[in-house]
Parts: structure tokens; sequence; C-alpha cells
């Protein structure tokens, strides 16, 4: 444990000299790539406690291994491994900031390890859209594009791990009285608080009040459906204006939410990874992670409702289901051609240029 410490100190202490020199030298012996060789993603798994910020990394499988860290992708250290070992178990390293790390296996395979989830006490459902596989076999970068929902709750030390990042550009999809009401807290690295409106009351002509009230479950679950085929066909405008920001190489590291983190922000995270070449199932496993991040369930309803219709109609309203997204996909397909040809002739996508940006 000394020595790893040791070696920790020594990472941050030289960390930018080290990567001056490298980018500097002539020498290119040292690999710097975080994807190779057989896909080892499924090897290790990485977290970090909500308090303490503190990560760990657990190899799930024997065999000899390394694991590399650094603050983003391009600054991986590959000179001296953080970790090495032969067998499986759990390390916690001795950071609260935000960190990306790589894992080599015996035979020189790698994949970056990066947090889905971050740490953050005051919304579970902030996290990174890194580390998915494309079509051809790439992945998205870590450490560039975060999607959450309303960041009016976060801590100090939240904020704190934040700016560790360093989060440049926070984008809001919330109305204006949404944001009065409860205003974003952003760490002292954002400079650029950009807002696209999306206001909730136009996504459908169902009135939810009503539909809470009488116990309607299948106008619950209606109401998110029509808003998805809302996003699609009137709010074109918000969105595009999200992809132009995206486009801009001085806004990331980048993050963008609306209230729950789940519908607005839940269709931008959808086209996002679809314009990088995501597959569907993916984005809608992605979509899907709402509901387990953010813990609403049936039975959680029920507890706070009672065992009643209402509860079931708050569980679709709160939650997401796979038919919403579908609703915003095939409103794509039926009217514009499918996903492609609905980013570059409706929303202007720079479809090279973004996945340049942002793909290993």
């Amino acid at each position: 444990m000394k020595e790893y410490l040791l070696r920790m100190s020594k990472w941050c202490f030289v960390s930018a000299m080290l990567i001056g020199v490298v980018a500097c030298s002539d020498d290119d012996s040292i690999d710097t790539s975080l994807y190779s060789g057989t896909d080892i993603s499924s090897y290790a798994t990485i977290k970090a406690d909500k308090e303490s910020k503190k990560t760990s990394i657990e190899i799930l499988k024997e065999g000899e291994w390394k694991v590399y860290g650094g603050e983003n992708s391009n600054s991986i250290l590959f000179d001296e491994p953080l970790l090495q070992g032969n067998t499986k178990g759990t390390t916690e390293l001795n950071t609260g900031k935000y960190q990306l790390y790589c894992l080599e296996w015996a035979g020189g395979a790698r994949t970056a390890l990066g947090l889905r989830q971050l740490p953050m006490v005051g919304q579970s459902n902030f996290r990174d859209l890194g580390g998915y596989k494309t079509k051809d076999g790439r992945r998205v970068k870590w450490g560039l594009v975060f999607r959450s929902g309303k960041c009016n709750s976060l801590t100090e030390d939240d904020l704190a791990y934040l700016a560790t990042i360093p989060l440049k550009t926070v984008i809001d999809f919330r109305s204006s009285s949404e944001q009065e009401a409860e205003p974003d807290k952003v760490p002292t690295t954002t400079v650029n608080c950009i807002n696209y409106p999306i206001e909730p009351g136009n996504l459908s002509s169902i009135d939810v009040s009503d539909v809470i009230r009488r116990g309607d479950v299948e106008g619950a679950k209606q109401y998110l459906v029509d808003g998805n085929r809302e996003f699609v066909i009137s709010f074109q405008a918000e969105y595009k204006s999200f992809f132009e920001t995206l486009m801009e190489t001085d806004k990331t590291p980048l993050m963008f939410h609306c209230t729950a983190g789940k519908d607005r922000a839940g269709f931008a995270a959808a086209l996002f990874l679809a314009a990088l070449g995501v597959e569907r199932e993916t984005i809608i496993e992605d979509y899907m992670l709402t509901n387990e991040l953010t813990g609403v369930t049936m039975e959680a309803m029920k507890a706070l409702y009672g065992d009643n219709k209402m509860a079931e109609c708050m569980y679709y309203i709160s939650s997401v289901q796979k038919e919403y997204i579908e609703m915003a996909l095939t409103t794509i397909d039926e009217n514009y051609g499918g996903m492609d040809k609905f980013l570059v002739q409706q929303l202007g996508v720079d479809v090279e240029k973004l996945r340049k940006l942002y793909l290993y």
C-alpha cells in the first residue's frame, strides 16, 4: 500500500510534465491506446462512493492484469501501472476526484474503465455517456459528455468533484419557470450555462393532473408516449441547437439535463449516441438505466401513495418505459426516413465531425 501511495503522489505531481514530454518525444514505444485486442470490458467494474468520492476497481477474473490511470483520455500514464496483480478482488484507489482508468490484460488487450454513474449525493442520475460501443467497433470517449437530472441539490463536495473533470458547459432543457423554481448549482469550472427550453406543458393534450386524480394508468403512459413523439416533431430547433453546441470544440466537458434527466435529456442522449453510431438496443438500454439509478419502482410508489391506481400512474410518469423512447424512434423512422436522415437533414448534424470529436 505504501508503494501504491507513492506512485499516486508521483502521478499527481508530475502528470502535466509527463504529458508534455510524451507529446514532444520521438520515442513512440509506449502504446497509449485505451481499447485494443479482445474485448475485456466485462473483466472489471468500477464504482465510486457518493460520500467520499473514492473509486473502487473490482477485477472479476483470474489472470495477469495492470491498471493505469489519468485525469482524462489523453493523460493516461502508461509508463507505470497504478495497480497490478493476477487474482480477482477489489481495490479502493486513494483519490476523491474524477479519474479515468485503463485495464490491460495479459497478452496486451485493453479497455478503458470509466464511471457510468458519477458519485453525486445530490443527483443520482448524473452519468457519463462514454464507453458505449458503436456498430463499427469503436467506443464513445469517456469524460466528455454527461447527462443528468436537475442540479439544484448538488452538495459542495459534489461540485468540487465535478470541478475535477473539469465540467465546462451545462445545457439545461428546462423551462424558465422550472429554472427559477430550482436553479442549478454548477462547479467553479463551468463557464457556459446554456438554456434550450422545452416546456413540459407542450408535450401532450392530456391533462396529467387529471390523469393522476382519476387513476388513469393508460393515460399516464400515453402522456409520455405523446411527449416523445412531440420531441421529434415540435422541438427540432432546440435539439439542433444542442448539436451545434456539441460540435463546438471549446465546450467540453459538457453536461445536459432536464428535471428528472429522463425525458427531454433522455431523448437528447438517444440522439447523441445514435449520431455516433451506437446500436439502437444499446441506446434503449442507456435510456432504461434511469429507473435503476433513480430507484423508481412500482413498489416504491405504492409505499408512498398506497396500493392503488394513483401509485401506478405516478410510477409510469416518474419512470422511463421502453415504449416511450420507441415512440420517438418510430416517429423518426416513419416521418423522416430514418435516424441518419433526421440527424443530417432536420438537425443539421455533421456526423463525421461529431464522430471525430467523440469516438476513440
